[in-house]
């Protein structure tokens, strides 16, 4: 059973999703093919923007991260202290100041359709 259900998230988190709307003045205007094009600009648009920009967030959180790292590092622990820290640092800063593609996605979608005038109630 336990299996099962692993199964069941990986399948589930594996799928894409897609936003839904809430039918707002806009939505009632355009109708649902026309509402349902934007979505797919909008995903579209989204998925060009990760795929400029994903790398550049990581190597900027490495580098915070690795600054801030060797500088605590050093007044704990003098020169070796700071090169332990902006490894420590680079590791934490690429990793816990990202989210995750999914989420950047949403954000991005959520933002384009907003500026179109859509109210998204959320994903399924």
């Amino acid at each position: 059973m336990k299996t099962f259900l692993v199964l069941i998230l990986i399948v589930s988190l594996g799928c894409a999703s897609k936003a839904r709307l809430y039918p707002n003045a806009k939505y009632k205007s355009v109708g649902e093919v026309q509402a349902n094009a934007d979505i797919a600009q909008c995903e579209s648009e989204a998925k060009q923007y990760l795929s400029d920009t994903k790398g550049k967030q990581v190597a900027s959180g490495a580098g915070s991260g690795a600054a801030l790292g060797a500088v605590v590092g050093l007044l704990g622990g003098g020169v070796r202290g700071a090169a332990r820290g902006a490894v420590g640092g680079a590791a934490v800063g690429a990793t816990a100041g990202a989210l995750s593609p999914d989420q950047l996605k949403h954000r991005y979608v959520v933002k384009c359709l907003s500026d179109k005038g859509y109210e998204v109630l959320g994903y399924d």
